[in-house]
């Protein structure tokens, strides 16, 4: 929490006059830019961007999201030898906006295909579509070439695939270079992924946490087709000018799921105090 701190309060004097080379987030994921971003391989360890995804290009983001993708898409796929994650849009080279979202504007949102199986369990591997997961029983519809601009001929019968998705999720969020801030997804597929985790011992706090932090946008899609990945500027890109909009759970990400809860309503306490000061200094707006 205090190098959190310490980390913010250069932002009075100079914003973004000091990098070392290092990606830089600036501004916001709907109003941003992204210096020194980070390239995602377009294949790797558990994981590939389809073909549709690589012509777009846009497969840059911070240094701690390409890292925290690589890892997470490698540990899956040793818990579940075989598993491909498909890797949609990051953002493009430079950042700013694109004609394909609202958001990935500063290398904090990834968008990640759901795992899937074919009818008899068997990982079938990512193509050039996000299906839609839209029957209760979790079968994919299959997409039509309006909703992406390209052909689908490799497309087959899939399934949402509960085991290797939930493995993702944990992955992501207990990835020690990123904290999350939101992972979008539908609620029915939602409810699903806790309900699995529960049926198989994981533990109360990160189910919390995952329960917490999945969440059905309010204003866009309603995510049935794919897991949108946001992460927290990293202290060192918020001196910067990095700008975190929505609750500011990064200020208790270093204690909130690591101390027994007798403990966190005192710390709250001191964090919510802390919070206000932040919040009354003038280059609060900057990073805030």
């Amino acid at each position: 929490m205090w190098i959190a701190l310490l980390a913010a309060l250069p932002s009075c004097a100079a914003v973004g006059l000091f990098t070392d080379g290092t990606s830089v987030s600036l501004g916001s994921y709907n109003h941003g830019r992204l210096r020194h971003g980070a390239r995602l391989p377009q294949k790797g360890e558990g994981y590939l961007c389809p073909p549709l995804w690589q012509e777009r290009k846009n497969n840059y983001a911070t240094d701690e999201l390409i890292k925290a993708l690589r890892h997470a898409a490698a540990r899956v796929r040793r818990e579940y030898p075989g598993a491909l994650l498909g890797i949609g849009d990051l953002s493009s080279r430079g950042g700013g906006r694109s004609i394909f979202h609202h958001s990935h504007e500063n290398g904090r949102d990834a968008d990640l295909i759901y795992y899937a199986v074919d009818e008899h369990g068997r990982a079938v591997a990512p193509v050039s579509a996000m299906p839609r997961y839209l029957i209760a029983e979790g079968q994919a519809k299959a997409p039509s070439p309006s909703q992406h601009g390209a052909s689908f001929s490799d497309f087959s019968p899939r399934w949402f695939d509960l085991r290797r998705n939930w493995a993702l999720v944990r992955a992501l969020l207990e990835e020690p270079s990123i904290e999350i801030q939101y992972l979008f997804i539908h609620n029915r597929l939602r409810d699903r992924l806790l309900a699995y985790a529960q049926s198989q011992g994981e533990s109360a706090d990160l189910i919390d946490r995952a329960r917490e932090l999945m969440r059905q946008p309010r204003d866009s899609l309603p995510h049935d087709d794919h897991l949108h990945v946001r992460i927290f500027c990293a202290p060192g890109d918020r001196a910067l000018g990095c700008v975190d909009r929505g609750p500011l759970w990064w200020l208790k990400k270093h204690y909130k799921y690591m101390l027994p809860r007798s403990a966190e309503r005192a710390l709250d306490e001191v964090v919510d105090r802390l919070t206000a000061v932040i919040a009354a200094l003038p280059c609060a707006r900057v990073w805030l």
